[in-house]
């Protein structure tokens, strides 16, 4: 089994490339992500180098649409994807609604002293 618990940088794939998003926290198998805008919780399973997360996810701000809503409470999203020297690279689409896609890379990042 791949060790992912730790601390990752959340990148999003927007019109002009890659963005940073939020700060994501894997421990257990539980996940965590937030930013000023959003945030997510939920478990996630790796088997091998495949990576799966469920959620739930609320945004406060309404001025950017996640999975073709804005400001949403408690949407279930999932997140599948592949392991590869501490990056995380797949898609997360809404559990309700499967025709909006986001494409997400998650950067492993040093654990705090």
């Amino acid at each position: 089994m791949n060790d992912i618990d730790g601390i990752y940088q959340v990148d999003m794939l927007g019109p002009y490339g890659w963005e940073r998003f939020s700060t994501a926290f894997i421990n257990d198998g539980e996940f965590r992500d937030a930013s000023a805008e959003h945030f997510t919780a939920g478990t996630c399973q790796v088997d091998d180098d495949s990576f799966a997360m469920e959620g739930s996810l609320t945004q406060y701000v309404d001025h950017r649409p996640l999975f073709g809503a804005n400001k949403v409470k408690g949407l279930p999203i999932e997140f599948k994807g592949r392991i590869d020297d501490g990056v995380i690279d797949g898609e997360a689409r809404s559990a309700e609604d499967t025709r909006y896609a986001l494409r997400f890379r998650l950067h492993r990042l040093p654990f705090l002293a």
